[in-house]
């Protein structure tokens, strides 16, 4: 929570929160479960913060292949994939764009860079190959190749480009605990909003099922607070409040 306060009250302030988020981490044995959260919120600001390298290095930290892994850490290891297909999806990029420089058109499959020394991912970060794509410039004749798209299959073309993603915000959905029922499973009623100033809307969620948009994960053990996801997987939610 002190890693949460800190980021939701102004996640612009990269560096700051990135201090918080690393003076947490050293006391990782204090942790427990949510370390894998902390991880991947360090890791978005200081990708955020240009700090690229950086930020695969506290990605990759948060990945596991463990199906049987707590909740919080396989939500983690999505969440850090994701990003990280972002990341390497830039890294293709630039691989096509230095064998236009030399060519003066794109490669007609993504083979002719695979080939090439120090070459990019061949996947993305789930296992699933590129999809990509080359077009003519519309008004010109006999100019082939000199376009292309490029996204992941996993993502999608709509989410796969970091810069869809501005980092003067974190995410769009915002969440609050109403009340808590006791019971086996126990049920909390959220109240979520999609984004900053539309209605709010209400609904009741177990632990691993999903309301408006939002998965529920975990009801911390003094049940102060709910450790949630959004339905895509790219943005931790916390909500507190209730009785």
């Amino acid at each position: 929570m002190r890693v949460w306060r800190a980021h939701a009250q102004d996640p612009t302030r990269h560096d700051a929160i990135i201090d918080i988020c690393q003076s947490v981490m050293d006391k990782s044995a204090t942790l427990g479960e949510y370390l894998p959260a902390v991880k991947t919120i360090a890791a978005w600001h200081l990708l955020a913060s240009g700090k690229q390298q950086d930020a695969v290095r506290v990605f990759e930290s948060a990945l596991t292949t463990d199906p049987s892994a707590p909740v919080i850490a396989r939500n983690a290891n999505t969440l850090a994939r994701r990003w990280l297909t972002r990341i390497d999806h830039l890294t293709v990029e630039k691989a096509l764009r230095t064998y236009y420089v030399s060519n003066v058109a794109f490669p007609e499959s993504l083979r002719s860079i695979m080939t090439q020394p120090n070459p990019p991912p061949r996947t993305d970060r789930f296992g699933a190959e590129w999809i990509y794509k080359t077009e003519s410039l519309r008004r010109v004749a006999n100019t082939q190749n000199q376009r292309f798209t490029l996204h992941s299959q996993t993502l999608g073309s709509r989410l796969t480009a970091l810069k869809q993603f501005p980092f003067t915000s974190y995410g769009k959905r915002q969440a609050s605990i109403v009340t808590r029922r006791q019971g086996t499973p126990m049920l909390v009623e959220f109240e979520t909003l999609a984004e900053p100033g539309a209605p709010p809307q209400r609904g009741t969620a177990s632990e691993g099922s999903a309301v408006n948009g939002i998965r529920f994960l975990k009801l911390s053990s003094d049940g102060q607070f709910a450790l949630m996801i959004e339905s895509d997987s790219d943005f931790w939610v916390v909500a507190t409040g209730g009785r």
